[in-house]
């Protein structure tokens, strides 16, 4: 039995590409590491060894929302370390690797990680809407242009039979 579809099946292999190509990404993501640095430093004496990760987490997932996946990887992947250094007592050393660590840094890539794969999958998603209203809208043109096309000859048929 042939199934009926509303949407046809159309894979769209640059639906990945939505991030922009722009050098200004890099520029971009050393703006956000700086400021999550500076207000996590600014509130430090506030937070203490709570949260380390916060401000570089939310700077991280701003960063790939707005400028792609490698650019948000790059900055997660220098920000756990400079977040360990910084704000995980003893402060500016690396000691022994301690359970607290561990849950600390599976806290902060799990939920780094959950996020960015959410936001790749919706961010995706919107850019190939974007590319079937494309489809659609020049699959119209083309068939009003056709439409026309038909009733210019059905026109010229009438007139010849008269």
């Amino acid at each position: 039995m042939p199934s009926t579809r509303l949407v046809p099946k159309l894979t769209l292999r640059n639906a990945r590409a939505w991030a922009p190509r722009r050098k200004i990404k890099w520029l971009a993501l050393t703006v956000a590491f700086l400021l999550a640095l500076i207000l996590r430093l600014a509130l430090h004496d506030h937070f203490g060894p709570r949260y380390p990760l916060l401000f570089f987490s939310v700077a991280t997932l701003i960063v790939h929302f707005y400028f792609g996946l490698l650019p948000a990887v790059t900055l997660a992947l220098l920000s756990f370390p400079v977040g360990m250094y910084l704000f995980v007592p003893p402060y500016l050393t690396f000691t022994k690797i301690e359970y607290d660590d561990v849950l600390r840094a599976a806290n902060y890539v799990l939920i780094t990680a959950a996020f960015m794969i959410l936001i790749q999958y919706l961010r995706r998603a919107q850019y190939q809407a974007a590319l079937f209203y494309e489809i659609a809208e020049s699959r119209y043109l083309m068939l009003l242009d056709s439409e026309s096309d038909r009733s210019a000859i059905e026109e010229e048929m009438q007139r010849r039979e008269v």
